[in-house]
C-alpha cells in the first residue's frame, strides 16, 4: 500500500510547479491511503462483474458499500446519518447532502479497483471523451509515441483515443485547420481548441511527464493559463473556424 501511496505523493510534489496553487499534501496522503485500502480489499472480486455499475449495485446489496462509506466517515472526521442518503447525494453530486463526501470517495475506490482491474488487458480503443468505465467525460489527453490517450479523472481509466494525431475527443473532427493547439515555448502542457463543436481539452505533450494516472488531469489543469489566449484569438481573428498551428 505504502508504494502507491508514496508514489502519488513523489509525483504530486515533483510536478507541483506546474500544478500550481497550494496542495494539502497530507489531506491528499490520508485519501490515497484511505482508497488504497479499498481498491487493494476489493479488486479481487472487481473482475466478476460486467459493469461497474453491476459491481457497486452488489457492493450496495450486500451492505458492504455502506459500510465502506461509515468507514471513510469516521477516518476523516466526518458524521454519516444515514448512509443510503449519503450514497443518493454522492451520485447526484451534492456535496450539501451530510456523508456525500465519504461516499464520493468510496465510489471513486470501487471505481478505481474496477478500472484497474480493466486495463490489466490492456486500454480500448474508444474515439470518444466519455470514460468507458464509470461515464465521467475527461477533459485530459496524453500523447505516448504516436498515441493520444484520454484519461478519466474520477476512476483513472485510460483509453486510446486516436493515433498518429489529436482529434476532437467530443465530435471527433481530424482537421488541422480547425484544430489549434495552444501551449509555451515548452511545449509541455497545451490546450487544444476544436473551431467545429466549440470544445477545448487539455493534453500533456511532454511524455517525460510520468505519474500515476488518477494525478494525470491535475497536472494538465496546468494548461487553463492557455485559455485567455484562446479567447483573445477569437476575439482579433472574428472567425468561427481558426488554427493556431
Amino acid at each position: 500500500m505504502s508504494s502507491r501511496v508514496d508514489e502519488l505523493i513523489n509525483s504530486l510534489m515533483k510536478y507541483s510547479h506546474l500544478i500550481g496553487g497550494v496542495i494539502d499534501i497530507e489531506w491528499v496522503r490520508l485519501i490515497e491511503s484511505i482508497q488504497t485500502k479499498i481498491i487493494d480489499d476489493i479488486r479481487g472480486e472487481a473482475g466478476s462483474y460486467d459493469s461497474l455499475l453491476s459491481f457497486i449495485n452488489n457492493l450496495e446489496s450486500t451492505g458492504k458499500l455502506y459500510e465502506l462509506i461509515e468507514s471513510i466517515a469516521r477516518e476523516i472526521g466526518e458524521e454519516v446519518p444515514d448512509p443510503k442518503i449519503a450514497l443518493t447525494g454522492a451520485l447526484a453530486g451534492d456535496l450539501n447532502i451530510q456523508g456525500s463526501k465519504p461516499a464520493i470517495i468510496a465510489l471513486q475506490a470501487i471505481a478505481r479497483a474496477y478500472a484497474e482491474i480493466k486495463l490489466s488487458s490492456g486500454p480500448v480503443i474508444e474515439p470518444s471523451a466519455i470514460c468507458p468505465i464509470c461515464g465521467a467525460k475527461s477533459e485530459t489527453m496524453y500523447k505516448r509515441g504516436n498515441n493520444y490517450y484520454m484519461v478519466c479523472h474520477f476512476c483513472s481509466y485510460t483509453w486510446l483515443q486516436s493515433e498518429n494525431k489529436p482529434t476532437c475527443p467530443y465530435c471527433g473532427n481530424q482537421s488541422e485547420i480547425t484544430l489549434g493547439i495552444v501551449s509555451d515555448k515548452t511545449m509541455r502542457i497545451a490546450l487544444i481548441k476544436c473551431w467545429e463543436c466549440g470544445s477545448t481539452w487539455r493534453i500533456i505533450l511532454d511524455e517525460s511527464i510520468k505519474a500515476p494516472l488518477i494525478l494525470l488531469p491535475l497536472i494538465a489543469m496546468a494548461a487553463e493559463k492557455f485559455r485567455n489566449v484562446i479567447r483573445e484569438i477569437e476575439k482579433e481573428s472574428g472567425y468561427s473556424h481558426y488554427s493556431l498551428e
